[in-house]
């Protein structure tokens, strides 16, 4: 855990111009993989963008950065525009504390399970610095997104 404590405050250390390289990095790389894991079915896609919205969400909020952040991301999962209302109103159809929720985040955590370390590193690190724009990952972001290493 003293590893993923060092990876968070790495990720917040990073500067706003640097997010946008390595998330275009990041998920051109995660993208092809996890259709190529799902048998090229968009349902493991869209378990990970959930997935992620609700790990920026993890600490009760979605400000319109973290969004501006994940949007072509979003955008790219589900084949279409994805504005701010609309990411905060999937991540609101789930409580954090939900059956819903939770459900998700255990299929998500053994789809990557499954997956080979170097992806794993790179969905884990799109979760972290999307909720690392703000400059703080939160406690509960980190509880949440720990989930996919365990």
């Amino acid at each position: 855990m003293k590893e993923f404590r060092k990876w968070c405050k790495a990720a917040e250390r990073i500067s706003p111009l640097e997010y946008g390289v390595i998330l275009a990095e990041k998920t051109g790389k995660v993208l092809p993989a996890l259709r190529e894991l799902s048998g090229n079915t968009t349902e493991n896609s869209t378990l990970l963008a959930i997935f992620i919205i609700a790990s920026v969400y993890a600490d009760g909020k979605l400000d319109e950065t973290e969004y501006a952040l994940m949007r072509p991301m979003l955008e790219r999962f589900f084949g279409q525009e994805v504005n701010f209302e609309e990411a905060k109103a999937v991540v609101k159809a789930f409580s954090p504390e939900g059956e819903d929720l939770k459900n998700i985040v255990n299929r998500v955590a053994d789809m990557i399970g499954e997956a080979d370390p170097e992806l794993k590193r790179d969905i884990i690190t799109v979760c972290l610095l999307i909720c690392a724009i703000d400059g703080k990952i939160t406690r509960r972001e980190r509880k949440y997104i720990k989930q996919l290493i365990q």
